[in-house]
């Protein structure tokens, strides 16, 4: 069995708490720990078959992580030995912030969004005017997620070399906000990326029945051949994160079925 995302993901968070903790290269922490820079390598190449929740934990609070970093941490080790090392839910409001991370270092994003727009295509109207009718969010709070949409959208979409882009929304999404003060702001900033040479944006029409039944979600793709391609879906309930490969080329088969059936938006 070889490396898999939750591996690639304990590695990173090990280098960067060790850079945190001061410690500039793996051999001054090993000598501060009392350990080997081989063992800390290890973990943090994240190509160990397994990684002892132990030492995953022990290594974290010595760098002065909080509690509940390394109870997640440890979490995901135990996951990658009693379960599957390509899989992780997410259920804090942490779930969001990997998704940041790894947009901006996709090659490729696939995308199908049902009932809203999705994130990276929002105004700031349409996001306000959404987040407002949940009633979950305080201002301060809305203001603060808009702000993080914004600079997300700013990171995808204006880096250099971005990503190829392909979206996916039913007709049912645009009709939600038709004859609300955001819809003409809207719907102008989806033809406007439209018209970006890396982005395509496709309209599902009311077709009844369609492969995408399963909700929406998100796949990304790297130029890297070393990375895995992960499939993302929210829920009430938590983000998941899959990086199987039999899972995310079934997705990825259903997200061509769908594109079969969409038009491209005029």
């Amino acid at each position: 069995m070889g490396a898999g995302f939750l591996q690639r993901d304990l590695g990173e968070l090990l280098t960067r708490w060790r850079i945190r903790a001061g410690f500039s290269s793996r051999e001054a922490a090993a000598y501060a720990l009392g350990t080997t820079k081989d063992i800390i390598g290890s973990y943090e190449s994240g190509k160990l078959t397994y990684m002892e929740p132990m030492i995953v934990g022990d290594l974290l609070r010595d760098y002065g992580a909080p509690e509940y970093v390394i109870v997640e941490a440890k979490a995901k080790a135990k996951q990658i030995r009693q379960g599957s090392p390509n899989t992780w839910r997410y259920s804090g409001p942490q779930w969001f912030e990997r998704l940041k991370q790894l947009e901006p270092l996709a090659s490729t994003i696939d995308i199908f969004e049902d009932n809203f727009i999705t994130g990276l295509m929002q105004t700031r109207a349409y996001g306000r005017a959404t987040m407002e009718a949940s009633g979950l969010l305080s201002h301060t709070q809305i203001d603060d997620s808009l702000d993080l949409r914004g600079s997300r959208r700013e990171a995808v979409l204006k880096r250099e070399n971005p990503a190829r882009i392909r979206l996916i929304q039913t007709q049912s999404s645009l009709d939600l906000m038709q004859g609300t003060g955001v819809y003409e702001e809207q719907l102008q900033q989806l033809r406007d990326d439209n018209a970006r040479p890396n982005v395509e944006i496709y309209i599902l029409p009311p077709h009844g029945f369609h492969p995408s039944m399963i909700g929406s979600y998100q796949i990304l793709g790297f130029e890297d051949a070393d990375e895995r391609e992960v499939g993302y879906h929210e829920g009430p309930f938590g983000a998941h994160y899959e990086a199987t490969k039999d899972e995310v080329d079934r997705v990825r088969v259903v997200f061509s079925d769908t594109l079969a059936l969409a038009e491209r938006l005029i």
